[in-house]
């Protein structure tokens, strides 16, 4: 059975359960990024048995980490689109992580975007057209579009390349996004449907989040709470020779 707890001494651990680049968020990174939970195909895809495979405290340090990046890089908004299909997980990682402002903070912003904490759903864009036929049609040009992007004039679109294109985009929203980029961008013709029905929701708790979660008090207080958690799991984060 697969172990995906990387082989360290305790002395190694300890030096990678307190590792934080300097005013930085406290993530625990140098237990995730390593062979035994990289070599595994699926690891940092949510919900992929690989996934799976990996210890809860992994999983948690995994998500956490994803938290900061996408936060540190767009705030709390862009985690919310680029993690649509998993923001359960993100809650219940900072669940997990047991600090009681973050927990609480998090939470708010979460139900402002995507109305639930305890059952987050993003509300995704949708077409706005009373004529599904029309739609169809326009959808079927897309696919087409997409399985062409990359290839030559003279290179044929297969059945195969079809597939491939529709086994990409698991969530018909994301087709119909970027049916609705491509037509804004001039790259394909629109086939008459209205623009897509979306009203973002407001940011105020989001904003709270992002300005809190930025500050330096923020990142050193990860310090204590995610060093704890990392000390209070450490069999599920690595194991002796």
């Amino acid at each position: 059975m697969t172990d995906s707890r990387p082989v360290m001494t305790d002395d190694e651990f300890e030096q990678s359960a307190s590792y934080a680049d300097e005013r930085w968020w406290m993530t625990g990174e140098g237990l995730i990024h390593v062979p035994a939970v990289m070599t595994i195909e699926g690891w940092n895809t949510y919900g992929h048995p690989g996934n799976l495979l990996l210890t809860p405290a992994q999983r948690t340090l995994m998500m956490w980490s994803d938290i900061v990046g996408q936060v540190s890089n767009g705030g709390f908004v862009q985690f919310c689109d680029n993690y649509a299909q998993d923001l359960a997980l993100g809650v219940a990682a900072v669940d997990t992580l047991e600090w009681p402002e973050l927990r609480k903070r998090f939470r708010r912003a979460m139900t402002e975007q995507a109305g639930d904490a305890t059952e987050p759903e993003r509300q995704q864009p949708v077409p706005f057209s009373d004529d599904p036929e029309k739609w169809r049609a326009s959808r079927k040009r897309l696919i087409r579009h997409l399985a062409r992007k990359h290839k030559r004039w003279w290179q044929p679109t297969t059945a195969r390349d079809i597939a491939i294109v529709e086994a990409r985009h698991d969530a018909e929203w994301q087709i119909e996004l970027k049916y609705q980029i491509a037509v804004a961008s001039g790259e394909l013709k629109s086939g008459g449907e209205r623009f897509f029905d979306f009203i973002d929701p407001p940011t105020v708790e989001a904003d709270a989040f992002d300005d809190w979660f930025y500050t330096d008090n923020t990142k050193a207080t990860s310090t204590m709470y995610v060093h704890r958690f990392i000390m209070e799991y450490r069999d599920q984060l690595y194991r002796t020779a």
